[in-house]
């Protein structure tokens, strides 16, 4: 057993290899009392048969308070395996009391992985809470060497860059599909793109949502190579705009034969609010362009697929005698959702997180 432990350190490590991602979490049993009641007879001493009654609330702390990021995306550290009790500790920890005890736990947890990440985030969020002074001691072990960081309350996260390289169809694929995703859950463009179907035919809808996908792509790729830049402010600011301007045309009748020209003019706009997206992501330096593409298919897939799905059930609408304060209705909806969005983005006002 480790002797010189500090009570205020405990201990991290990530095995990168394929087919699985390893991760190591180690604590003392004061440290671990913290976290979960596991002195339940108060005798001053934690069993191994006390440890495993409170092995649900220590897993349960540890998904809740360890947070991990793969490649971009929000993720785990998978199936927890085993504990490790020290080798040479019997049945209970020789010291009367926890407080000093220098034995340390290992919790042990494995996550597939079909082929290394490009990146690994791990960040802590239960450091302040411990203790002022709680420091963890982290290793990032991949292809044969080891890098070793220091997470505290001022620095709880590091990013550790393998540097491995997925194959191109990899990373094509994974571009499309952050693409199809990201429209299904980009509720701007959404409310944009449903504002534009309540008041268009199906044959200008064609060239409206093909306008606006080579309008997006232009921007999305000068902002993605860095030739043209804006604030993220200004960005997400202007696509509310494009919200409200669409959705009060529809409730002045405006004619929309020549929509497909506006609507070129705002995919431009969001051209650059894709871009913020993949500002957020690790873009190759190979391939980017191809990736790029790959990501504008995904987000034409996913507009088409929206398209597809409600427009049907706007030409049942119209059929209906309220077709007219139906559309009003959803159009000035959209309008007060734009400007909502609008006012939020403008003054920073965190009323709408997403």
């Amino acid at each position: 057993m480790a002797r010189a432990h500090n009570p205020d350190t405990s201990y991290a490590r990530v095995e990168i290899a394929a087919p699985e991602l390893r991760f190591r979490f180690t604590y003392d049993l004061f440290t671990l009392q913290k976290i979960a009641p596991l002195d339940t007879d108060r005798d001053g001493r934690i069993s191994r048969a006390e440890l495993q009654r409170g092995l649900p609330a220590i897993e349960a702390f540890l998904h809740r308070a360890i947070a991990v990021e793969i490649d971009g995306t929000d993720a785990d550290f998978g199936t927890f395996t085993a504990f490790v009790w020290p080798p040479d500790a019997p049945d209970a920890i020789p010291e009367t009391d926890y407080h000093t005890a220098s034995g340390l736990i290992h919790f042990d947890f494995r996550r597939p992985a079909t082929a290394p990440p490009e990146n690994i985030v791990l960040a802590f969020r239960f450091i302040a809470p411990l203790s002022e002074r709680h420091t963890v001691l982290g290793s990032f072990d991949y292809a044969g060497a080891k890098h070793e960081v220091t997470f505290t309350r001022f620095e709880p996260d590091y990013d550790y860059v393998t540097g491995y390289e997925p194959p191109l169809w990899q990373r094509l694929w994974q571009f499309l599909r952050l693409g199809v995703g990201h429209i299904w859950i980009g509720y701007d463009h959404l409310c944009f793109l449903l504002a534009l179907i309540l008041a268009s035919r199906l044959r200008e809808l064609v060239w409206i949502v093909t306008s606006f996908t080579i309008a997006h792509s232009l921007t999305l790729i000068l902002a993605a190579l860095d030739v043209v830049r804006l604030p993220v402010r200004l960005v997400e600011t202007g696509i509310a705009a494009t919200i409200i301007y669409v959705a009060v045309q529809n409730l002045r009748g405006a004619p929309t034969e020549k929509r497909w020209l506006l609507t070129f003019c705002f995919g431009l706009i969001h051209g650059f609010g894709f871009a913020n997206v993949l500002g957020e992501m690790n873009l190759p330096t190979t391939g980017l362009v191809r990736c790029l593409l790959s990501f504008n298919v995904g987000v034409e897939l996913g507009q088409l697929a929206f398209v597809a799905a409600a427009f049907p059930l706007v030409l049942w609408l119209r059929k209906s005698k309220h077709a007219p304060r139906i559309a009003a209705t959803l159009s000035t909806l959209l309008a007060l959702f734009g400007t909502a969005w609008f006012a939020d983005r403008a003054f920073a006002l965190g009323w709408m997180p997403f």
